[in-house]
């Protein structure tokens, strides 16, 4: 008897003890990597925390710009306000690993939330997801996670036990919560104080006239100063007078791993000169504009994973300098351009268009799924010396960035051509 390959499938309970599997799998690996050889942001954190009370014989200053000696050429310093300092405090009384235990387990927490959110906001917007009838919700949330865990910018920020799933975790939070006695805005102002960047979504409260939520965030993010220089003043001085303005701290701008328009900008040539201030200034005014107005017809649709998602790719590139692991928003803006994007907007302009944009996204985010950093070390054989790696290596690094740049272009440009149609 002839058998379908439908019917030579694994049953539904088969499939999910696989999807959970492989989250099981991915989980295991990065924290066995993150604990061994992994962690260095994590130490970055730690080190700043632990010269509060000099904890383990600590001494030096949280603004030196050699926190964290690694070697003779090679040093990091602390890049966040001084609250961000206080909030790890109690890394610097627990051992390194519990630490890096503890952060991961956080990031795996937020995984399979934001997989959920995406599950959900699937069915919602009447797609179905690959595999979904076979794995079931749970079985297709999991294997969601675990491809998530295993993107680009995931992935590295894992290895480095980074602090952005934290900040995802906040600022998500912030705009899916109910608001009903706290106003919105909340959340993102501390996010805020521990890192700058994610001020930039006040831009989706502006965008909704939410005044509240923006006084709310700006009260916020004052008081995360204010603690600052309530426990820590001296170095409350020196980073709001000095160490937030200094380049140096932050790391190489045309390093081939800053997916910023500035980074990609310089990965395409553009070192230094006035055409490269032209056009990067020039490309932050184009993309704040066009995402404002994008924002302002996704909040007409009530499509709100879709505005983060674009709120998000606003903040990672107008920022001098985003490393790829900034980017852990990127799971949500493949699905923004997929259920959202194209039906709404893309998909009614003409073929060349959409083209276009298809052949953008598709380059974008399997590109950065990858990760820039990865294409640029296959191009150019080694880990080693990256600071010096050729042109070409450095310009197929841009490419994704470039080509995800160009597609939410084109989602911008399709909903300025459509704004007259019925919402749906």
């Amino acid at each position: 008897m002839k058998i379908s390959p439908r019917e030579s499938w694994p049953n539904t309970p088969q499939l999910q003890r696989y999807a959970y599997a492989a989250l099981a799998v991915v989980c295991i690996g990065n924290l066995m990597y993150s604990l061994t050889i992994g962690g260095l942001d994590f130490s970055v954190y730690r080190s700043g925390a632990m010269t509060i009370f000099h904890n383990e014989g600590f001494d030096k200053e949280l603004y030196v710009i050699d926190l964290l000696r690694l070697g003779p050429d090679f040093a990091l310093p602390f890049t966040y306000p001084p609250f961000a300092a206080l909030l790890f405090l109690p890394f610097a009384f627990l051992p390194q690993k519990v630490g890096i235990f503890l952060m991961m387990i956080l990031a795996y927490a937020v995984a399979w939330w934001v997989a959920t959110l995406i599950y959900n906001y699937v069915q919602k917007r009447g797609r179905t997801l690959p595999l979904q009838h076979r794995l079931g919700r749970y079985g297709t949330i999991a294997l969601l996670a675990a491809i998530i865990l295993l993107s680009g910018p995931w992935r590295r920020g894992l290895g480095l036990v980074q602090i952005n799933p934290l900040i995802m975790l906040l600022v998500l939070w912030d705009f899916i919560r109910p608001a009903t006695r706290i106003p919105r805005g909340l959340f993102i102002g501390i996010a805020g104080g521990i890192k700058l960047t994610p001020l930039a979504f006040g831009l989706i409260l502006l965008m909704r006239k939410d005044f509240k939520g923006i006084m709310t965030l700006g009260a916020s993010f004052l008081t995360t100063i204010i603690i600052g220089f309530i426990f820590l003043p001296q170095e409350a001085i020196e980073f709001w007078t000095s160490a937030v303005s200094d380049p140096s701290r932050v790391g190489n701008t045309n390093y081939l791993d800053n997916i910023s328009i500035q980074g990609w900008l310089m990965h395409f040539g553009l070192s230094s000169g006035i055409l490269l201030k032209v056009l990067h200034y020039g490309l932050i005014a184009l993309l704040m504009a066009g995402t404002a107005w994008l924002i302002y017809r996704l909040e007409q649709r009530q499509l709100l994973i879709s505005q983060i998602a674009l709120n998000a790719f606003l903040m990672v590139s107008i920022s001098p300098i985003s490393w790829s692991h900034h980017n852990t928003w990127l799971p949500l803006l493949a699905i923004a351009l997929w259920v959202d994007a194209f039906p709404l907007f893309i998909d009614q302009m003409s073929s060349a268009v959409r083209m276009s944009a298809l052949v953008f996204s598709w380059v974008g985010v399997v590109g950065l799924y990858i990760s820039p950093m990865w294409i640029g070390i296959a191009v150019h054989g080694s880990l080693d010396r990256l600071e010096d790696i050729a042109p070409l290596g450095l310009i197929l690094s841009a490419i994704p960035i470039t080509a995800l740049f160009s597609a939410v272009l084109l989602w911008i440009y399709s909903s300025l051509k459509t704004t007259n149609k019925p919402l749906v």
